[in-house]
Parts: structure tokens; C-alpha cells; sequence
């Protein structure tokens, strides 16, 4: 385990800790608890019990909606106990679970709701209230600060564990649990009240709403997740028509997303630019073999039939609707900067940006990969290609975003 993830851990788990032992009093003058203690942790422990796995690692339960109950009626030091202890028990119950994993996810969800829940408290919240409309705002900002607090708690941990940029997590992992979060926060709040008007039946009567809001949610991220695989097994069909260009699509794709964020381009732009570099050469599947493969200088009447993969790849995806945001970059992908490019021979800012970004990571990747007509370069010259050609053939501010991500790179 690195040493940051350590420290990391460390310190999530002493500050849970420290927040936990300011809160005991206000636990301690609750009494007849032991019911309530035993019924909502059973609650919890079965929501960790069905999870939805996230993208690239973690997951997320319908636990928060309980946790909001507890916060509510009986305060944040009971709600960190019974959070605490659920996940413990359920993580105990994995057999391959490693113990820092227990000690995090024990600590990150305490610290969440505690936090959560004195921000509640500050802003005016009264525990146990009858009438919790007149607190709507306090509960509002607790959730809120429940969401953002155990986000950037789980992103961080991600980070650290996968050596990953906190940025790619965000976009891809936490991005999608926020709206659930905050879907299932209104849900919390109708619970609380029932809870405190009719009892523990007023909780049971919303747990089927609680799993068909879990499986909805399940059933998204699965959506997502399919989406991701067929695109990734035609880019893999497509690089497996030439042995030089294998992983070659998964590269570009790697290299564009970096591009993208460097350029600070929205997170819809970030996810279209991954599916679209991955099919950018999808048009390749019409263009036989022998031309492909070709070791020799390719015939211009050869070479006219090359060029026509980037429109033949547009027309493949454009009945797709998930990927119609692809189109034109996939259409303009081979243009060049100066208007001297294909299809259209449009230059400067008329070529999306998105397609100006694959042109770069295209290049930057064939250049550095062995072709039947070439040995691939080195760093240097693939370098100095680039900035040769910056305004030219590429987009200089991509080129510049890109030289920048390479030196951060080396200084690792």
C-alpha cells in the first residue's frame, strides 16, 4: 500500500475519531436507545449488503437515506456509531476485505455524517423535531455537506489507491453519485417525519422505495457500463485488422482525455472525447487489408481510399444516438490546421476541437508505434515533429497542452 494512501487513511481515521469523542455527551444523554440502535443498524448493515459498484472502483448504497433519519431525529453521534458499526460489519462479513479498507470506510462514513449533521445543528436544525419542514434548509445544507464531504473522501482514496488523477475519478466515478445522493436526500427527509409520527412501521413502508431507487440507479451505471464495453470491443476490432495498430485506439482515447482535461473542456466534452478517439478509426473497417498493411508507399488512388475512413466513420455511428455527439469529430478528425487536411479542407477554429485533440493524439501515438513502413521514434523527434507542425498540421494550443502533460510526465 503507498505510503500517501497510509497517511491518508491515518488521518480520515483520527479526525472520525476526534469528532466521534466531541459528540459522545450528546449521546450519552439519549436514552432507550438500545431498540432504535439495534433496528437501525440491522437497516444499514442490509443497505452496504446490496451496492452498486461505481465505474472504476467503490460503490455507492441506499445507506444515506438512513443515515439522514438518524441525523435528524436522534443527532450526529448516534448517526456516526451506526454508520461506523454497519460498515465494519459488512466489510468484516467480506472475506477478501483488506483491514485498511474496514478502518477507511468505517472512518469516512462516520466523518461524513457527523460533519453532516452538525452543520445541521449549527444552521439552526432541531434534533427530534415533530415538524421538520421548518428546518427544510438546515436539512437541505446537511445533506449537501454529506454528499460533497463523502465524495471527496472517496475520490481521494481512489486516487491515492489506483495512483489515478483526482480529477479522472471525479469525472468519472462521483459525478454520478451526486444525483443520487441528492435524490435519495428528499426521500431521508419524508422518513424522518414518518419516524417521528408513526414509529419504526413509517421507515419499513419506504424500504421499497429505498431498493427500487437502488435498482434504478444500478440499472444506470450497468447502461453506462455496456455502452463502454461495445464501444471498447469495436475499437478493438478495429485495431485487430492490423497487428502494428494493436491497443492503438486505447491509447489515443487515453491520451485525448488527458488533452481534454488539460484543456479544462466541459465533463460532456471530457466523456464524448473518450468514446469518440476510441472509434475514431471505425471507418478503417471498410478499407481492405492490403492497403492497410501496405509496407511500401501506398498508390494515390490507394491513398484516396484511406482517406475515405473518416466519413465512412461517421456515416457507421451516426444512427447511434448515444454517440451523436461523435460525428463531426470522427468526420474531421484527419483535417489540418492550415485547411490542407481531409475531408472538407476546413482549417483553424471551424475544426471541433474535439477533433482537433484526436488529430494530436493520433499522430503522437503513430509516431510512437511501429508501422510496416517505419521504426517508431523516439521522444525527441516525436517532439520535435510536433512542434513543427504546430499551426500547421495541429492546433497549437493542443500541442502546447500536450508537451505540457509530457514534461509533468518526466519529472515524475
Amino acid at each position: 500500500m503507498p505510503l500517501k494512501l497510509k497517511i491518508y487513511i491515518g488521518i480520515i481515521t483520527a479526525l472520525a475519531i476526534a469528532l466521534f469523542i466531541y459528540l459522545i455527551p450528546s449521546l450519552l444523554s439519549l436514552s432507550n436507545i438500545w431498540l432504535v440502535l439495534i433496528f437501525f443498524l440491522a437497516m444499514s448493515v442490509f443497505a452496504e449488503f446490496i451496492p452498486v459498484d461505481l465505474p472504476m472502483a467503490g460503490s455507492i448504497t441506499i445507506g444515506f437515506p438512513i443515515d439522514f433519519v438518524i441525523i435528524l431525529v436522534y443527532g450526529p453521534a448516534l448517526a456516526m456509531l451506526i454508520s461506523a458499526m454497519s460498515a465494519i460489519i459488512s466489510e468484516a462479513l467480506e472475506k477478501k476485505t483488506s483491514w485498511y479498507k474496514i478502518i477507511f470506510n468505517a472512518s469516512q462514513y462516520a466523518l461524513s455524517v457527523g460533519v453532516a449533521g452538525l452543520t445541521y445543528q449549527y444552521i439552526g436544525g432541531a434534533v427530534g423535531f415533530q415538524n421538520f419542514f421548518k428546518f427544510a434548509l438546515p436539512a437541505a445544507l446537511c445533506a449537501l455537506t454529506y454528499c460533497v464531504i463523502n465524495s471527496i473522501l472517496v475520490t481521494m482514496v481512489i486516487s491515492f489507491s489506483q495512483e489515478t488523477k483526482i480529477t479522472t475519478i471525479w469525472r468519472v466515478n462521483i459525478k454520478e453519485m451526486i444525483p443520487s445522493y441528492l435524490a435519495e436526500a428528499p426521500m431521508g427527509f419524508l422518513m424522518a417525519i414518518v419516524y417521528v409520527e408513526v414509529g419504526i412501521i413509517g421507515i419499513l413502508l419506504f424500504f421499497l422505495p429505498l431498493l427500487l431507487a437502488r435498482r434504478s440507479f444500478e440499472l444506470y451505471t450497468k447502461m453506462r457500463k455496456v455502452y463502454l464495453d461495445t464501444i471498447r470491443a469495436l475499437a478493438a476490432a478495429i485495431d485487430a485488422k492490423d497487428p502494428y495498430t494493436k491497443g492503438h485506439s486505447e491509447r489515443v482515447a487515453e491520451t485525448s482525455v488527458a488533452l481534454a482535461l488539460e484543456l479544462n473542456l466541459s465533463d460532456r466534452d471530457i466523456e464524448n472525447i473518450e468514446y469518440t478517439a476510441l472509434l475514431h478509426d471505425i471507418g478503417k473497417i471498410g478499407i481492405a487489408d492490403n492497403i492497410l498493411g501496405k509496407k511500401s508507399s501506398l498508390t494515390n488512388k490507394e491513398f484516396d481510399k484511406i482517406k475515405e475512413h473518416t466519413v465512412m466513420g461517421a456515416k457507421i455511428i451516426e444512427p447511434v444516438d448515444f454517440l451523436k455527439n461523435s460525428y463531426k469529430a470522427i468526420y474531421h478528425h484527419h483535417e489540418r490546421y492550415n485547411g490542407k487536411g481531409y475531408p472538407d479542407g476546413i482549417k483553424n477554429e471551424d475544426i471541433p476541437i474535439l477533433a482537433r485533440i484526436i488529430a494530436v493524439a493520433d499522430a503522437y501515438d503513430a509516431m510512437g508505434s511501429d508501422r510496416p513502413y517505419r521504426k517508431k521514434l523516439n521522444m525527441s523527434n516525436i517532439l520535435k515533429e510536433l512542434k513543427d507542425q504546430s499551426g500547421k498540421q495541429f492546433d497549437p494550443e493542443v500541442v502546447k497542452a500536450l508537451i505540457s502533460i509530457l514534461d509533468r510526465e518526466r519529472e515524475k
